[in-house]
């Protein structure tokens, strides 16, 4: 009989212990919920120098409930200088857990004839051994001033390697050129991050004012490779 009583107290405890870490596992659970976060409007935005920029807005949501309010700028936005510019967004819930978003202003001065956005002429062709191949689309190159006739450039090779080979902005070109008075135009200096290399030269560089036109034959690497380009701006 006392063996059985024994027993049964044993088993009792067993079940007391098995329930209560049952218990303590359940109260130790926890559901993190992830924030979204959503940009309205455009994810690029043209503004002139000296305008003002008023954000499109954004939206982010948690558990189903808006929590917009939560969300954190960061921005090195300056509507009195010519630039590429970023708006960052950010929001992040109680565990660290983020969502996050940019939008990309730029800031142009219409009152300079040179700077702004380009389409790249899709006849304008790299040269190659005698062999040309066309770019055979438009892509977009931004083009700032920075003073004394000194312009910023983001992609010398126009988009070929960048967004026509689907590389990535590793392997653009950005780099500097000067217009002189007359429209002749000279590199200063180039660079492709990717290849940690640069342009050997450019020669037939012309900013047609009349047509707002950008031209230039820019010889890359010792092959060499010649990129003939023509841009028009926007």
């Amino acid at each position: 009989m006392k063996k059985t009583i024994f027993g049964s107290l044993v088993l009792i405890g067993a079940l007391l212990m098995a329930s209560c870490e049952k218990v303590d596992h359940a109260q130790n659970q926890k559901i993190t919920y992830y924030p979204t976060l959503e940009l309205s409007g455009a994810s690029s935005i043209i503004i002139d120098k000296g305008s003002t920029f008023t954000d499109p807005g954004y939206y982010a949501e948690m558990q189903g409930l808006d929590v917009t309010d939560q969300v954190e700028i960061s921005s090195n936005v300056n509507i009195n200088a010519s630039g590429i510019y970023t708006v960052t967004y950010t929001i992040v819930n109680e565990d660290g857990f983020s969502a996050s978003a940019s939008r990309t202003v730029i800031v142009l001065d219409p009152s300079d004839a040179v700077e702004g956005i380009y389409t790249v002429d899709p006849s304008s062709y790299r040269l190659y051994n005698g062999s040309q191949v066309a770019y055979g689309r438009a892509f977009q190159i931004i083009v700032i001033g920075e003073g004394g006739g000194k312009y910023a450039v983001d992609d010398l090779l126009a988009g070929w390697y960048c967004q026509r080979a689907g590389y990535g902005s590793n392997y653009a070109m950005p780099g500097h050129i000067q217009v002189d008075a007359s429209g002749t135009i000279t590199l200063l200096d180039s660079l492709v991050p990717g290849w940690n290399d640069s342009a050997e030269g450019m020669t037939d560089g012309k900013f047609d004012a009349a047509t707002s036109t950008i031209s230039y034959d820019l010889e890359y690497t010792s092959y060499p490779f010649h990129f003939v380009v023509t841009m028009t701006k926007n």
